[in-house]
């Protein structure tokens, strides 16, 4: 029997007085939740119906209080200077006028309409204060910038809703500030570069020019336009309605400056050769005259230029292409008698001749093929060295023929000629050595005395280079070098001794270039005269020539090779009479500047 008193029933758990019902609580906040969803969503649209339907003139009147505006901040074209840091292209600040025609319509909509109300009311001073104080008058607008009324009137009126219009470009700045202070309606003025020539005539062919967009259209400024140009920047600014920053602009990208390049231009060289240029063109009624001269020892151009030239400051002056081309290395043409020492250089390579080798010339012409090869004389028996020096036609000719034909263009190519020099320069020339399969006799003779083929001024000189460097060969360099370049050694330094010596006899009393020699400076070089082609091409004119002079100093320790050709010379056509002369005062006066010791005794005037 189980005991009543030690059996426990559970008791029931009573609920608390305080604990009610949560079901209408949580139906009570449901409602109250998306009540006041609702009620902003109602105020958002309301909002919205008021801003872009009944207020809608006041944010538009903010947002054209504020333009929000990203612009390019202009990268300054880097600097062409010459070996000596003597700037010959730099880039000055230039301002742009520019006008906002959406703003201009815009204050005068506005001046209208007060003008309008003023009317009515003459005496209100709200209205008066509300007047824009811009200047509308776009007939003062077009006499302050200097361009047409009409046209001016015309073109904002057709752009009416754009933001920006160029009036004028290249505006110097102290003109542009007088212009901004004017308070046009929606005009400014913004800032860029032009680019300046200090020596423009000089090195205009060499260094080109810029578009006025600043983009390098001509010469190295074409060359090296992305190296030149730099990386433009972008800021964000914030102008009112007037064109005034109305906070600190947003520096998104910045400014990379164009790369400076220093050219192997000396600029004292390069003028001296100019100016002697100009003179025996002008004094032979030349239509041109070229030179270039380079230091043997690195291959680096000292001077190259033209006449006539043109001044890249100017643009009036662009428009005579023919002055705007760097004959030295964009023109080619047939060298003549300064081929000779090279041809005597492949002889003396070939081991069938020597130095003292005699060929006979005798009678002073050669019937090749259905030509008939002629000296100026009838010189007999000469040596390598003679040939040289009385400038010997049937003397070269016989020397290419008794070897085999390939021979001479071969070497010729080996050279440089035919393909174009280290240079690059924009629209060089690679000259033209004709192909293998016409390698015959005719060519092979006509082509050791410099016809049949075609060669640049640079090709030239190049060549030269070789001769006064001991055989070896340096690139060509319109740049300054940091270091000693690695050449290439192309005939043996005893062959390019013996022809430099060859060609010293040339300047000496007897020899065809005479009037190369130069007071206290030994000098090595030799003249052509070439007969031009015809328009036609067929056949040499009778009365158009080209005369060259190739020369080297001082022979005892060479510096320098330079090239001379004067274009079509009128009267006297000698390259020994009148590219000879010019190529003397030139290397005088480029030694000195270079302080290139003295390599002979000066003559001493005789005591009467």
């Amino acid at each position: 029997m189980v005991d009543k008193r030690t059996t426990k029933q559970p008791r029931k758990k009573q609920q608390s007085i305080s604990e009610k019902p949560t079901i209408a609580v949580d139906m009570w906040r449901f409602y109250l939740m998306w009540g006041v969803v609702l009620f902003c969503f109602v105020m958002l649209v309301s909002r919205a119906f008021y801003v872009q339907v009944i207020n809608k003139d006041f944010l538009q009147n903010k947002a054209n209080a504020k333009i929000l505006r990203t612009e390019k901040m202009k990268a300054m074209r880097g600097v062409i200077s010459d070996r000596n840091g003597i700037p010959l292209a730099i880039s000055t600040p230039i301002m742009k006028v520019v006008i906002d025609p959406q703003n201009y319509y815009e204050t005068k909509d506005t001046f209208d309409q007060i003008t309008a109300e003023l009317k009515k009311t003459p005496d209100s001073r709200k209205l008066k204060n509300q007047l824009p104080k811009e200047n509308l008058n776009l007939d003062e607008l077009a006499d302050a910038v200097g361009i047409d009324r009409a046209d001016l009137k015309k073109r904002v009126k057709e752009r009416s809703r754009s933001r920006y219009l160029v009036l004028k470009k290249e505006v110097p700045p102290p003109q542009a500030d007088l212009l901004v202070q004017r308070n046009f309606a929606g005009v400014y003025a913004e800032k860029s570069y032009k680019r300046y020539y200090p020596q423009p005539q000089p090195n205009a062919q060499i260094i080109g020019l810029t578009n006025t967009e600043g983009t390098g259209i001509e010469g190295l400024e074409m060359q090296l336009n992305k190296r030149l140009a730099g990386v433009d920047g972008e800021q964000k600014l914030v102008r009112d309605k007037h064109g005034n920053r109305v906070r600190t602009p947003e520096v998104i990208k910045e400014v990379e400056a164009g790369e400076n390049i220093t050219l192997s231009i000396d600029s004292r060289l390069q003028y001296i050769m100019y100016r002697e240029l100009t003179a025996v063109g002008v004094a032979n009624n030349a239509r041109s005259a070229t030179a270039i001269a380079v230091d043997v020892k690195t291959g680096e151009i000292l001077a190259m230029t033209s006449w006539p030239s043109y001044n890249p400051n100017d643009k009036n002056s662009l428009s005579n292409k023919d002055a705007m081309r760097n004959r030295g290395a964009v023109d080619s043409f047939e060298p003549g008698s300064t081929m000779k020492p090279l041809t005597v250089a492949m002889a003396l390579e070939s081991g069938k001749y020597k130095p003292n080798s005699v060929v006979n010339t005798t009678p002073g012409s050669m019937r090749v093929g259905n030509h008939t090869i002629r000296d100026t004389h009838n010189y007999g028996a000469l040596t390598l060295g003679g040939i040289i020096q009385k400038s010997s036609n049937v003397g070269v000719a016989k020397i290419a023929l008794s070897l085999a034909y390939p021979t001479l263009p071969t070497f010729y190519k080996r050279l440089g000629f035919g393909q174009r020099s280290a240079v690059k320069f924009p629209g060089e020339s690679p000259g033209l050595i004709l192909p293998p399969s016409k390698w015959n006799v005719s060519e092979v003779a006509t082509m050791s005395y410099g016809y049949g083929l075609n060669a640049t001024v640079l090709q030239l000189v190049d060549a030269y280079a070789m001769l006064a460097n001991k055989g070896v060969k340096m690139p060509l360099s319109l740049y300054k070098l940091d270091g000693q370049p690695k050449g290439e050694q192309m005939i043996e330094p005893k062959i390019a001794d013996d022809v430099l010596l060859m060609m010293e006899t040339a300047t000496l009393p007897g020899g065809t270039a005479t009037r190369a020699a130069i007071p206290g400076y030994r000098v090595a070089g030799k003249t052509g005269t070439a007969h031009k082609l015809r328009a036609d091409r067929k056949g040499y004119s009778t009365n158009e020539y080209r005369a060259l002079f190739a020369g080297v100093a001082p022979v005892s320790d060479p510096r320098l090779a330079m090239i001379m050709v004067v274009e079509n010379p009128k009267g006297s056509y000698f390259g020994g009479t009148v590219s000879a002369p010019v190529f003397a005062k030139v290397m005088q006066e480029s030694l000195r500047l270079l302080n290139v010791p003295l390599d002979k005794p000066l003559e001493t005037p005789k005591i009467q």
